[in-house]
This record gives C-alpha cells, structure tokens and sequence, in this order.
C-alpha cells in the first residue's frame, strides 16, 4: 500500500543508536515521505501497528519538510506521556487496522481469552467476524486489559510458522528500489542497511 502511494518503507538492520530501541521513524525530505522500521518482529500484527502508526504521521500532517518522528520503545512497563500527535498516530492506526479509532476489547471474568490459547481461539473466531486480522485483535486485547502475556501467547498460536517480518519488507523494498541506477558505494551502503545481498 505504502509503495504504491509513492512512500518508501524500509527495515533498518543497521541502528544509529545502540543503546535505544527503535521502534519506528518516519522522515520528509521535501514533499515526500519515507517509513523506516526498526523494531522486529516474528509475527505480522506487532509490525502492521508500527507501519499504521507512521502512516497516521504522514497521513495526518505531522511533519514539515526536513523533519522526522522517530519512535523509541520504552522500556519495559514505562508507559510515555501522553503527546496529541502520537495519539492521533496511534487512533489513525487503529481505524486503519480494525475499522475504528478506538476499540476496547474486554474480558469476562474467569474468562477462557486469559489464557493465550483461549484468546487465540477467541480471536480466530471473532476476527473475520469483526473484519479484523486476528493478531491485531490479539492485540488490542493485550493493550485494553494490559495482559500482555496472552496477547503475545496468542500470536504464537494464531501465526503457526513464525518468521522475521524484516525478511518480507525489505524483500519488497529491494524489488522497489533500483539500486542499479545509484553509485555502487550508495548501492552497497543500502544493501547493507536492508541486510540484502550486495552483488
């Protein structure tokens, strides 16, 4: 979606700040926009947050030319400050993944969804009912009850064959960008950053 709209999308696999995590930037360089993400994962929900997040950046105005966002994990159990673009960010990202700009997914008490595999075949069944990725349901389970440990749990059992999302992304920005047309130092220093093969 993000290439066919003229904004690149990228998995950094070389970071500029070792000691902080990041999760994902957003950058403009004139008019134009680019999303680079940072923070991996083996399952595809996680990764589709991130990228519907930048996308509320770019979609909602947020930058000026020659600025940039740049998202930090914080650290376990921190939560940030509240900021108005970041919860625009994240409302945007929600309405883009399920439909709403908000979604409280809720337990009964005693319920089977606690446990990461009665949440997984809660959210197998809801999802497409919902018209909603069952990962990202997973997930806004996990944030509504901050029982994160079902939420995770839950994606193991819903995505049976895990693989790094990095893989998937740069694969397509490899197909996407023409490295060909660049001087090869610029040509290697991408393939590198994209951990793709130089040739």
């Amino acid at each position: 979606m993000c290439w066919g709209v003229g904004i690149p999308v990228i998995y950094l696999r070389v970071f500029p700040w070792p000691a902080k995590r990041m999760a994902a930037m957003t950058v403009r360089v004139g008019d134009r926009s680019a999303i680079l993400l940072g923070r991996d994962s083996e399952y595809p929900a996680p990764v589709a947050f991130y990228l519907a997040h930048e996308m509320g950046h770019i979609g909602l105005d947020h930058l000026s030319p020659g600025e940039a966002i740049v998202n930090i994990d914080p650290p376990e159990g921190a939560l940030e400050p509240a900021d108005e673009e970041e919860d625009a960010a994240d409302r945007f990202a929600l309405e883009l993944l399920t439909g709403r700009p908000g979604l409280e997914v809720s337990e009964a008490e005693n319920s089977a969804a606690a446990s990461p595999g009665g949440l997984a075949n809660v959210v197998r069944q809801e999802g497409p009912r919902l018209h909603i990725e069952p990962g990202t349901l997973a997930l806004c389970f996990g944030y509504s009850t901050q029982n994160w440990e079902a939420a995770f749990g839950a994606l193991k059992a819903i995505y049976t064959t895990p693989a790094p999302a990095w893989e998937a992304v740069n694969r397509l920005a490899v197909s996407q960008l023409q490295l060909d047309s660049i001087p090869q130092d610029a040509s290697r220093f991408l393939a590198a950053v994209l951990g793709a093969p130089v040739d």
